[in-house]
């Protein structure tokens, strides 16, 4: 069906604002709404499914809400319905329930955005974020910040294949340093792949906070180090053979990130490198055109999404001769670029 409805709008034969405005909404609202009361995982608790009036009972909804939301993620395709019984189907079971590629937090998360996102139109006039992520500094995580870290967590499991593909790594690497890496899984991927190598991963005290508690809940073989830090005003030490920055520089303006590259150029040793990951225009049509969207969900906490001559721009002002864009594949959300001191 969706095919369908994307050639119809491409021929121009459908309202195509009232799909992607109101459609679009409501179809975002239901898929939150219920990752955020369970359904899934009440479904997932009932191997031969559960009809409509048994799910009101379960989660406490109202038995006319419990039916239209279960027709609704029906037609979606998150559901499958036989006889009156609804089960998960092919997208939740991968997508959302699996431990090791699903997006519970990453959804949660999308609840806070939905709402900032309200003050999109005065961002857009005063130029100034409407609410800043790294700026809440606490050393107990809220639940916001819980959710945001654990959500982060999620997105790098999808992206940490390519990126340690696509990554330059010479074999006897032996320091590397996350920055704002909060839940700490680039680091232990890396930690994991390359033998010897010792990782120290900074961030603000609440991402911290709760990487300690994700290391509570499930050890720490690969012996992390997590430090208090702030990627905009600390120095980074000295001679890292790696320095990684993952999902940060779309959060910054240029200023903020070429005196970022500074600090990091002069934290690595002779050779080592940068690696920088995010969502980066520039690099095909298609990459392009999802991120062009995403860049205003970026620009509402004070960033967006740079295009790779903006970055390679930044990096030479920064003192990086040698630079090198490493596009990931189509279905991994970001690219790497990396620079050599």
């Amino acid at each position: 069906m969706e095919i369908v409805v994307d050639i119809l709008k491409q021929l121009n034969i459908v309202p195509v604002p009232l799909l992607d405005g109101q459609a679009q909404v409501v179809r975002a609202r239901a898929l939150l709404e219920a990752n955020r009361e369970g359904v899934f995982h009440a479904l997932a608790e009932s191997p031969d499914g559960m009809t409509s009036a048994e799910l009101a009972e379960k989660l406490g909804f109202a038995p006319d809400g419990a039916k239209v939301l279960l027709r609704a993620l029906n037609s979606m395709g998150y559901l499958r319905e036989r006889g009156g019984r609804y089960s998960n189907g092919r997208w939740v079971r991968r997508w959302i329930l699996d431990p090791k590629r699903g997006l519970h937090y990453m959804l949660r998360l999308q609840l806070y955005t939905y709402h900032r996102l309200e003050g999109l139109g005065q961002n857009l006039k005063t130029g100034r974020p409407t609410m800043d992520f790294h700026a809440m500094d606490a050393a107990n995580p809220t639940p916001q910040q819980e959710t945001y870290t654990r959500a982060m967590r999620e997105a790098a499991r999808l992206i940490i294949p390519d990126l340690l593909k696509r990554a330059a790594v010479p074999p006897k690497v032996e320091r590397m340093l996350d920055i704002g890496g909060a839940h700490g899984e680039y680091s232990r991927a890396f930690v994991n792949r390359f033998a010897g190598l010792k990782a120290k991963m900074i961030d603000l005290a609440g991402p911290v906070a709760t990487a300690a508690k994700i290391m509570e809940e499930e050890g720490n073989p690969e012996g992390l180090e997590l430090a208090v830090g702030d990627a905009l005003r600390d120095d980074f030490g000295k001679n890292w053979d790696l320095v990684l920055l993952a999902n940060m520089v779309h959060l910054f303006n240029t200023e903020q990130n070429v005196d970022m590259f500074k600090r990091c150029r002069a934290a690595l040793k002779p050779g080592g490198s940068l690696l920088v990951m995010d969502q980066f225009t520039g690099l095909g049509r298609r990459r392009d055109h999802i991120f062009a969207v995403i860049s205003l969900n970026f620009f509402n906490v004070g960033g967006k999404a740079y295009d790779v001559s903006e970055m390679n721009a930044m990096l030479r002002e920064a003192g990086f001769d040698k630079v090198q864009s490493k596009p990931f594949s189509l279905r991994t959300p970001g690219a790497l670029i990396q620079a050599w001191a």
